[in-house]
C-alpha cells in the first residue's frame, strides 16, 4: 500500500498532523497502536503555563525566554500556528475558548487552579481566583463515584472565597451500574448517560437538589464521550448554569477529543489503522522506504514521507533500561542533554526537574530525525518524542503536540 504520508501514532500530535496533511489533499494513513495520552486529558490545551515555577500570563511572549533546545524555537510564527490549531480543533467539533496571549485557569481534579491556553466550552475555567469570591457554587457528584475528589475541591474553592453547597444524586440506572465497581468510571458512566431520556432524568434530579440561590453547578466531566450532544441537552434542561470539572482518568473530554479528531480525519479521506504497531522499516540511502506492522506483517506500507508521533516514555516512543535510552521503533538517535550516565537521569528530590523528562529523539530545524549520526531525509518527529522539552514543569505538552504537528512538512 502506498501513501503520500504515513503517521506513526494516533494521539493528539499524530491526529493533528494527519488532519492538516489530509486538508492539503494528501493521501494519509495513521497507524495507532492503542489508546493515547488523550485518555488522561484535562479538557484544556496548554501552550506554556509556567516558567521558573511561576504562572505565565502571556504564553507567546514568554516563549522567547525558553532554552534554545525547546521545540518552540523551531516553529517560526508561534502565534499563527496557535490560531491554526484553534481552527483545526473547531473544524473537528472541539469547541474551545482562550487566547494565545492570555492564559486563563482550569480547575484540576484536586482543586488547584492551573494556567492554560484553551479550554473546552463546557469545562469550568476562570480568568483569576478573584472571580470565585462570594460566588455561590453547587458542587454535585454521583452517589458512589469515587474519581471526583469532592472534599479536595470543596476545600480549595472555599479557600478561594466561594460559598459552597455540596450535593449528590443518583438514578435507577446509575444505581444498577454501582453493582459493578468497574462501571463507576467516568468513561463507563458517560455511556450510560448517552441516552436522551436518561439525560433528562439527570436534569430533573439536579433541578430538585439545587439550592434556590445558586450561581453555578459544578459536575464531574462524565458526559459526552463521542460528542457534546448530551452535554448540550443537560445544559438546556437544568435551570442553573453548569460547568464540568475533570475527573481522575480515564478522561471523558479527552476521549471525546480523540473521537472527534479521528472522525474528522476519516471524513477527509484518511486511512486509520487502529490497534496496530509498527515493528520496523526499510531504509535506503538515508531514506525510509516502507514500514511493516504487527497486523500487516506481509504488507509493506510505503510513503513519500513518514512522521513519528509515538510519544515519550508513557506513550512507548522511548524505552530504557539501566544502561541506555532508546527510540522504540527505528532505533533513532536520542538526545540526553548531557546526562550520559544513568545516575544523571534523575535527581534525588522527586518534585525537582528530572533530566529524563527532557530526553527525546534528535531532530534538526525541520524536525527530521537521525539514525547513527545521519539525517533521514523523509522521517520527521513531532510531539512529546522530541527532545528539549519539560512538560511537567512548563505545562506545554499539548501545545508542543499541536504546533509541531502543524509546522512539520
Amino acid at each position: 500500500m502506498k501513501f503520500d504520508t504515513i503517521i506513526i501514532g494516533g494521539g493528539l500530535s499524530g491526529m493533528t498532523c494527519a488532519i492538516a496533511q489530509a486538508q492539503k489533499g494528501k493521501r494519509v494513513a495513521v497507524i495507532a497502536a492503542g489508546q493515547s495520552n488523550l485518555h488522561f486529558h484535562s479538557g484544556s490545551f496548554d501552550l506554556l503555563g509556567y516558567q521558573q515555577g511561576q504562572p505565565v500570563s502571556d504564553p507567546v511572549a514568554a516563549i522567547a525566554a525558553l532554552p534554545e533546545s525547546h521545540p518552540y524555537h523551531r516553529l517560526g510564527d508561534v502565534e499563527q500556528l496557535a490560531a491554526q490549531a484553534c481552527q483545526l480543533l473547531a473544524d473537528a467539533g472541539v469547541r474551545t475558548q482562550g487566547d494565545a496571549h492570555h492564559n486563563h485557569f482550569r480547575l484540576s481534579p484536586i482543586g488547584k487552579l492551573v494556567p492554560t491556553w484553551l479550554t473546552m466550552e463546557d469545562m469550568f475555567s476562570v480568568d483569576s481566583a478573584e472571580e470565585l469570591k462570594g460566588k455561590k457554587i453547587g458542587l454535585v457528584n454521583i452517589v458512589g463515584f469515587l474519581d471526583f475528589a469532592v472534599p479536595y475541591l470543596a476545600d480549595a474553592l472555599h479557600d478561594m472565597g466561594a460559598e459552597l453547597t455540596v450535593r449528590s444524586f443518583t438514578t435507577p440506572l446509575l444505581e444498577n451500574a454501582r453493582r459493578s465497581p468497574s462501571e463507576m468510571r467516568a468513561t463507563n458512566i458517560a455511556k450510560y448517560l448517552d441516552d436522551d431520556s436518561h439525560v433528562k432524568e439527570v436534569a430533573d434530579r439536579l433541578n430538585s437538589i439545587t439550592p434556590r440561590e445558586c450561581d453555578l453547578l459544578l459536575l464531574p466531566a462524565i458526559l459526552g464521550i463521542a460528542n457534546d450532544r448530551a452535554v448540550k441537552l443537560l445544559k438546556e434542561n437544568v435551570k442553573t448554569p453548569l460547568r464540568f470539572v475533570a475527573t481522575i482518568p480515564p478522561s471523558v473530554p479527552g476521549t471525546r477529543v480523540q473521537s472527534l479528531l479521528r472522525r474528522r480525519f476519516q471524513q477527509l479521506g484518511g486511512t486509520l489503522l487502529p490497534n496496530d504497531t509498527v515493528k520496523g522499516g526499510g531504509f535506503e540511502n538515508n531514506h525510509l522506504k516502507y514500514v511493516c506492522t504487527e497486523n500487516l506483517a506481509d504488507t509493506r506500507l510505503e510513503a513519500n514521507e513518514f512522521v513519528l508521533a509515538t510519544g515519550s516514555f508513557l506513550g512507548g516512543g522511548l524505552s530504557s533500561d539501566y544502561y541506555s535510552v532508546r527510540e522504540s521503533v527505528f532505533g533513532l538517535d536520542v538526545e540526553l542533554n548531557g546526562a550520559a550516565s544513568h545516575v544523571d537521569w534523575t535527581t534525588d528530590k522527586l518534585f525537582d526537574k528530572q533530566p529524563y523528562e527532557s530526553f527525546g529523539v534528535k531532530a534538526d530545524n525541520q524536525f527530521r530525525v537521525s539514525k547513527d549520526g545521519t539525517t533521514i531525509d523523509n522521517l520527521y518527529a513531532i510531539g512529546s518524542i522530541l527532545g528539549g522539552n519539560d512538560p511537567q514543569h512548563l505545562a506545554d505538552a499539548t501545545g508542543v503536540d499541536l504546533l509541531t504537528a502543524l509546522a512539520v512538512l
